[in-house]
This record gives C-alpha cells, sequence and structure tokens, in this order.
C-alpha cells in the first residue's frame, strides 16, 4: 500500500538537505537550491500552500539562512529581501494561530541565533519570547540524556546547534541511516563534519535515495510505512472499500503484526513507538479479524487524557478520540476509567460547542469529522450542534475547507456525515450530493498534490492517506445513494 511517494516533500526539509556542502565548500546539491528559488509564494515566503504563519515564517527563515551563506547572484539577493520582508510583516501573526508546527519553539531561536551572527535583518526584539519559551521546554526533555537514549527530541536535533554531541547523536542514528525518520534531522548531524559522505555513508544512502524517489525535493518523514497502511486501511474500511480485497488487507494487517513492539507502532517501523498509530493500527487488526491487544496504549494515559508521546507538551483531541475508537482492544478492566478520561477531556475541548481544532492539522474540519464519526456512540444527543455548523460552514460548491475548498476537508467532512446521515438521523441529500459532486468534478482521488494541511516541521500531505479518504467518502457515498442514482 505504500507508495514510491507517499507523503509530499516540503520546502523546510528540502533546505536542510540543500545546505550541505562539499570539502571545497560549494553546495553539494545545488539543484536544490535552484528548486527552492523557484517555489518561492508571491508574497516572498517559502512553504506549503495553505498561508499559515508557523509553517511559512520558519520555512523561509530557513531559506534565507541558505541563500544568506551561499546565495551570490542578484538573483539570490532578492528573493532573499523578500523573504526577509515576509518575515518582518508576518511575525507579529503567529500569536493569532492556535497551533504551532513541530518543534517550532526549538528550532526557531536557534535559527534566529545563525541569523544574527550572519547580520539577517529580521524582527529580533519581536520574536525573542520564543527563547525564554525553548528554555521551559528543555526544562521538560531528559536535557541530560538528550544525546544518549532516543526521545521525540531527535525529530528535531537542528534545534540543539552549538549544543549538539555528535558522537552521541550518531550512536542514535536508526539503522536506515536516518536521525528520528527525519531528512532535516539528517542532513543537519551531516552538516556538523566536513566528511559527511565517508562519516555517515548509511545517512548519505538514506538521503540520496529520497531525492530519487522525489521530483521536487525532500519529505517531513521517511519512512513512513506504518502511517499510511495503517491509516488507509482506516478510511477505506470506513468507506466499505475493503470487502473483497481479503489478501490485500491480509498482507498490510501482517506486515503491521511482524513490526509490532511492546509499546505498539509509530509512524515509521524504525521509529518511536506513539500512541495515535498504535491506536491505528489496533483497529486496522482488529477490524480483519486479528486478535489486538491495545494494552500498550495505557502507557500513554495521563491524568486527565492521553497523550501521543512523552515530554508533550501539549494533549491532541485526535489522538484521544483514536485512542476511544480502539476501545475495544484495550482491557475489559480499564474501558470505563478510559472511556470517561478521554470523553471529559474531548467535550471540555470543544470550541463554543461545536467544533475542534488539533495539534496535528490545520483545519478544523479534521478532528470535528474524527468527533463526529466517534462520539455519537457515547453521546448521541450532543452532537447536533456540530453537525449544524458543518452543515453551515459548506461552500457554495460543496465543498469545505478552512481557508479554501480542499478535497481532503470535503471528503473527510462528507465522510463523517454520511455516517451519521446513515447511523443516527437523515441530513438533507442536496448537501451531501454536492459534495461527492465537487470531489467526482475535480477528479479529487486523481491528484498528485494536495494542499498541506498537516503538521509537521512543516506542513506537509500525505498524499496515500488523503487519497484513501476521498475514496472512502466516494465509496460511502456510493453505498447510501446507489439506489437512487448518480449525483
Amino acid at each position: 500500500m505504500e507508495t514510491s511517494r507517499p507523503i509530499q516533500p516540503t520546502d523546510y526539509d528540502t533546505c536542510w538537505v540543500a545546505r550541505l556542502t562539499t570539502p571545497d565548500g560549494t553546495l553539494a546539491y545545488p539543484d536544490l537550491l535552484e528548486q527552492l528559488l523557484e517555489r518561492q509564494q508571491a508574497d516572498g515566503s517559502w512553504g506549503g500552500t495553505i498561508p499559515y504563519v508557523h509553517d511559512r515564517l520558519l520555512t523561509t527563515l530557513a531559506v534565507v539562512l541558505l541563500l544568506a551563506r551561499f546565495g551570490r547572484r542578484r538573483r539570490d539577493h532578492a528573493q532573499r529581501l523578500a523573504g526577509e520582508r515576509y518575515i518582518w510583516r508576518h511575525a507579529r501573526k503567529l500569536r493569532h494561530e492556535e497551533h504551532r508546527t513541530v518543534g517550532f519553539e526549538m528550532i526557531l531561536p536557534t535559527l534566529l541565533s545563525e541569523a544574527g551572527e550572519l547580520d539577517v535583518n529580521l524582527p529580533y526584539t519581536q520574536l525573542r519570547h520564543y527563547q525564554r519559551e525553548r528554555t521551559r521546554k528543555l526544562s521538560i526533555l531528559p536535557a541530560k540524556r538528550l544525546f544518549e537514549v532516543r526521545t521525540s527530541a531527535l525529530f528535531s536535533l537542528e534545534a540543539f546547534a552549538g549544543e549538539i554531541d555528535v558522537e552521541g547523536a550518531t550512536r542514535l542514528l536508526l539503522k536506515d541511516g536516518s536521525m528520528a525518520t527525519s531528512p532535516s534531522a539528517t542532513a543537519f548531524l551531516l552538516s556538523q563534519v566536513p566528511d559527511w559522505r565517508a562519516r555517515f555513508p548509511e545517512s548519505v544512502r538514506y538521503l540520496e535515495e529520497l531525492l530519487l524517489r522525489y521530483d521536487a525535493g525532500l519529505p517531513p518523514i521517511a519512512p513512513c510505512d506504518v502511517f499510511v497502511r495503517a491509516w488507509s486501511m482506516y478510511y477505506l474500511y470506513h468507506g466499505n472499500l475493503l470487502d473483497g480485497h481479503d489478501e490485500l488487507v491480509k498482507t498490510n494487517c501482517e506486515y503491521l503484526l511482524g513490526h509490532w513492539g511492546s509499546e505498539g507502532l509509530g509512524w515509521s517501523s524504525t521509529g518511536l513507538p506513539e500512541s495515535d498509530d498504535t491506536a491505528m493500527t489496533l483497529l486496522a487488526l482488529s477490524r480483519a479479524g486479528y486478535d489486538a491487544d491495545g494494552s500498550s496504549l495505557l502507557a500513554y494515559e495521563r491524568d486527565r487524557h492521553f497523550a501521543v508521546l512523552a515530554h508533550e507538551s501539549d494533549p491532541s483531541v485526535s489522538v484521544n478520540l483514536h485512542v476511544l475508537e480502539a476501545l475495544d482492544t484495550i482491557p475489559a478492566r480499564e474501558r470505563e476509567r478510559v472511556r470517561d478520561k478521554i470523553l471529559e477531556y474531548v467535550l471540555r475541548a470543544r470550541h463554543n460547542g461545536t467544533f475542534w481544532s488539533d495539534k496535528w492539522h490545520v483545519s478544523p474540519y479534521y478532528p470535528t469529522s474524527r468527533a463526529l464519526m466517534i462520539l455519537p456512540s457515547y453521546v448521541p444527543d450532543d452532537m447536533e450542534a456540530t453537525v449544524n455548523w458543518l452543515l453551515a460552514t459548506q461552500h457554495a460548491s460543496g465543498a469545505w475547507g478552512q481557508y479554501a475548498p480542499t478535497a481532503e476537508e470535503t471528503a473527510l467532512t462528507l465522510l463523517a456525515l454520511l455516517q451519521y446521515h446513515r447511523e443516527v438521523r437523515s441530513l438533507p441529500h442536496e448537501r451531501l450530493h454536492r459534495a461527492a459532486r465537487y470531489l467526482i468534478v475535480d477528479e479529487a482521488p486523481f491528484q498528485e498534490h494536495y494542499p498541506e494541511l498537516w503538521f509537521s516541521k512543516a506542513l506537509y500531505a500525505p498524499t496515500v492517506v488523503v487519497r484513501s479518504t476521498i475514496l472512502a467518502a466516494l465509496g460511502l457515498y456510493r453505498d447510501t445513494f446507489c439506489e437512487t442514482g448518480p449525483v
């Protein structure tokens, strides 16, 4: 189920690999710089399609630093100045966004320090409070053992420039040569030594194989073999699209079982386990008829919610919903406590009694659609305001989208509304028809590029998972209205 390019590349991760140099000081991969220059946005920024400031500002700062070090042409200078102007204009807008990209408060101060050394013209005063936040974040990390044991902090290794123990970090490289499955963190480690090709041959192979697979840069995570299998199966199941594909289901389930550990799984079979992909894997296995033991999820239980990883600053609504959906895999004696804890947390986290937001996705339609699919079994009379909000925010085209209409947000919402329509109460048919028509006319399942809505160190789009979501929505729509004719 994993394709050669399951996740779209990001400018942020591409930029860190573009910084690598040869022994004579020239760029090792000069084509990457040229690609980045071609992708500058009209407002002077770099980053995803969605104008999310945390994504755009951090990515733009990384590219500005690349140009400050290696940009020699007049064009390079002009594009660098445009990037600096973007940062000046948008620095104050960061506070208006509820969620940050992964590691933002750790990485930004480090890049600002480098920018200061290069005399880059930036609004340092406006951004200096992130240094205090970085200090606070460090206080909850195992600082003394940071380069002795594998933790989630290694995913943002570039945040520790000037503090890194190269020898210690080298011992923590995964077997595939990556640093915590992050191309940008891997490239940063290589940049710390001049003879990186000779010293880190597995890491070079890891990066260069990705460069061969992707024609527009590097992805934010690799590999993501668990993520694309478990999540795609999750959505295809809800779309009633796995019936008759027993061999495909078996192949993917046995792959997941083959990498299952006592602590569950992470997005990669080589990376740290976490609760979100563990829950999604348990759902995939149990729905396929496998004996799935969810005891490992209990390790992520906290006083008032479930965490996704150790040393987590803020909880996630969607993660807690996925654990709740996998409740039947948890030992029976623990289920009532887990159910009540998650319901209390999730219902308290709802905005204005109608919708949710989440740290792993920029759109409120992601956690809200998850909630509408999962919560009616527990609070059937408490979802009407959510349904009404979803219907009220539908675009005239039939689509949904927080910033602009997108196929992913439309599919997420349509899938949830269809399930509600089938299992709880009838919804206006024309609304559902218009949404399906939007996906079909737009040829949404066959697009190669989707707007980046998912949070990593930059916003990204998991192509395979998004495509599975769209197919699932259309599959359930077909099953729902097959007797009443096409849209």
